[in-house]
């Protein structure tokens, strides 16, 4: 199989695309461009009782339809689209979904969250040598985080409904967040985390790789790596500390949003969520006794385009 190749995302913060091309000859996914756009779905999520709205469907039309351009322009020939996080709890998933498929043409299913786990740790697999000891993969997203344990040939996966958007919308109110309020959300996610991974049959890993939008932009910023274009091989595989991502929390939630903008290079999307992403990583190092992770900016887009190719 050859030709272009695209994927795309449809998740709680951001809708994303990746398109690639397939080489045969490599047997290798070479990335071609890659686009997000920040749709904020949970807020609409959690305005609505469980409800998207229209003008969320509007977002998310006008983002896939800047998607679309892109596609034609690049010659995509097929193209996988999938929906996550909050789109997957909604009470109205389908018709959200209908009116999707009939504003562009283009077909997005709902995944579970364990199908996104698996997906995306075909993705890290792919680009990180993990050891053969234990290990955690944690995909953390604006509406679910997805956890997979390998042990040999042994793997346990679960997706839980805590993410850094809808947390965010949930607890950190404040501008700058109040005291009160970090410490509230950090019982929070500490209490979701132990019933949520009360599964496992054991917790004892030795490693943990991290993808996603909050814990690549963590790995930016603890490695000084500027956030413009960022590109997978500036980031993957680099190591953060749990006491660094600590030390970089307490230092932004003195600030106000406008003022993590401007001290970090952050875009205002990404500056309102990164304090509740980053208590949700340091939590989920703790769950597990960690204290370090190697960022990996390869996730659920190439995973899908790996699955493709590996069952035509």
């Amino acid at each position: 199989m050859s030709g272009t190749l695209a994927s795309i995302d449809l998740g709680t913060h951001t809708a994303r695309l990746l398109i690639a091309r397939w080489d045969e000859a490599s047997h290798r996914i070479l990335p071609m461009t890659r686009q997000r756009s920040y749709v904020r779905l949970g807020s609409d999520f959690h305005r609505g009782n469980g409800i998207l709205s229209e003008s969320a469907a509007r977002r998310v039309l006008n983002a896939l339809r800047v998607f679309e351009r892109s596609m034609h322009a690049y010659r995509v020939g097929m193209t996988v689209a999938v929906a996550t996080g909050v789109v997957r709890q909604a009470e109205n998933r389908e018709e959200f979904l209908r009116l999707l498929g009939e504003g562009t043409g283009i077909r997005i299913r709902v995944i579970t969250g364990e199908e996104e786990a698996r997906l995306t740790s075909v993705a890290v697999h792919r680009v990180l040598h993990m050891e053969n000891k234990p290990h955690l993969i944690v995909d953390l997203g604006g509406g679910s985080t997805e956890f997979v344990v390998v042990n040999g040939k042994e793997c346990w996966i679960r997706s839980i409904p805590l993410g850094a958007s809808i947390l965010t919308e949930e607890y950190l109110k404040a501008d700058p967040p109040k005291g009160s309020e970090i410490d509230a959300l950090r019982d929070f996610i500490g209490r979701k985390l132990m019933n949520g991974l009360d599964q496992i049959p054991s917790r004892r890993v030795f490693s943990m790789a991290g993808t996603g939008g909050t814990i690549v932009t963590l790995g930016a910023l603890l490695h000084n790596i500027s956030l413009r274009d960022l590109e997978p091989h500036h980031v993957t595989g680099l190591t953060i500390t749990k006491e660094n991502i600590q030390e970089l929390l307490e230092e932004m939630i003195t600030m106000k949003m406008k003022e993590r903008i401007a001290r970090y290079g952050l875009d205002a999307d990404r500056a309102g969520v990164l304090p509740a992403g980053a208590l949700l990583t340091t939590g989920i190092m703790d769950s597990f006794s960690l204290e370090k992770l190697t960022v990996c900016f390869s996730d659920l887009l190439e995973g899908l385009l790996w699955e493709h190719t590996e069952n035509a």
